[in-house]
């Protein structure tokens, strides 16, 4: 990639401070940032504090900079771009190096590709090496099907739809427009569903499909279990993270966030917005409601409000459980005291039964 100072400033909209001829080759963290480099400031505060002479004498080829920061950075000598958002400008930039950096790969099918007769390829699809597309299949104009991807029989891949090495999305299942499944990731895996039959575990049969919406992105080795009768849906715009578990019959709404190994039992159904962080567990049938924050490591066995934010094994409200967490620290403390007080209270003959 090759830019200038002016073009980054022309494409993200900014006030130009320094030379607009300024050639900028590469992006870092503003500590790292060498004279051909992009870096930026993501606080104002940051350059009236005492690292602001430090942060103005970077030797960054340009910044992208707070519109608040204006004074603190006037008089440094390289290029400064002022955002209203640096952080959201800088991400701008950003998409821009990466097409460069990581362009889609050509159209067409490899040869060791196998791709069945009854399947539907649109216009500008690359299938890479060893993918198999199954008979029924459907592939949207411009996806990416990459090495060793396996897509099942009437199955829909949307539009512009990424799919990274080695992810498998079983029959019947459907990936929306625009959506980017990472290494790793299997669509439509049979829900874990048994019977238990004179002491025996009967497995039910899986015979739902996945729905995963529009602009959905999952990370790495996550798996998103089909529904046993209807369907597992993933809301549009919803963001999963790696080693993630989706049971069958889950419902996601729009725009969620499921953070590292975090895990939701069946037919628990998720409102909009919500936030799901690392390592919680959501038990099954439960219902979260709109704009809700789970912490992490916390665990849901009951329905969730809309807004509310919870924390702990047992998902208190997360200033309670914060209260608990603090006291629980105090306990031995808390118990010495108890026992003085009782040497003082009680009668001398008084039995104590709980000394040890």
């Amino acid at each position: 990639m090759k830019m200038t100072a002016g073009e980054i400033a022309a494409l993200i909209g900014g006030e130009l401070q320094g030379p607009a001829e300024a050639v900028i080759t590469g992006v870092m963290p503003l500590p790292a940032a060498a004279a051909t480099d992009l870096a930026y400031l993501e606080k104002a505060a940051a350059a009236f504090s005492s690292s602001a002479a430090w942060i103005a004498g970077r030797p960054a080829g340009c910044l992208i900079a707070p519109q608040e920061a204006k004074s603190a950075l006037a008089a440094r000598a390289g290029s400064v771009i002022y955002v209203k958002n640096p952080k959201q400008a800088f991400a701008q930039v950003l998409s821009k190096f990466e097409k460069e950096l990581n362009p889609l790969p050509k159209a067409g099918v490899h040869p060791s590709a196998v791709v069945a007769a009854g399947a539907r390829i649109g216009a500008g699809v690359h299938i890479g090496p060893h993918a198999v597309v199954e008979t029924l299949a459907e592939i949207g104009a411009g996806a990416v099907i990459s090495a060793g991807c396996y897509v099942g029989e009437g199955t829909r891949i949307g539009a512009g739809s990424r799919l990274y090495p080695n992810v498998t999305v079983r029959e019947r299942c459907v990936i929306g427009k625009n959506a980017i499944l990472h290494p790793g990731v299997v669509v439509g895996s049979d829900g874990y569903g048994y019977l238990n039959v004179s002491g025996s575990h009967s497995k039910i049969p899986q015979v739902g499909r996945v729905i995963i919406e529009d602009d959905v992105e999952i990370g790495a080795n996550s798996a998103i279990d089909r529904a046993a009768l209807d369907a597992t849906v993933i809301g549009t715009g919803t963001k999963i993270d790696n080693l993630v578990h989706i049971a069958h019959n889950v419902r996601i709404g729009h725009n969620c966030l499921i953070i590292a190994q975090a895990g939701i039992a069946g037919s628990t159904a998720l409102g909009n917005n919500v936030i799901i962080s690392g390592q919680a567990g959501i038990s099954d049938h439960v219902t979260i409601g709109d704009n809700a924050i789970v912490l992490a490591k916390t665990g849901i066995m009951s329905d969730l409000g809309a807004g509310q934010i919870v924390f702990g094994n047992t998902g208190r409200p997360r200033a309670l459980a914060m209260k608990i967490e603090v006291l629980l620290s105090k306990l031995p403390e808390l118990y010495a005291t108890v026992r003085k007080l009782k040497k003082l209270l009680l009668p001398a003959d008084a039995p104590e039964n709980d000394n040890k």
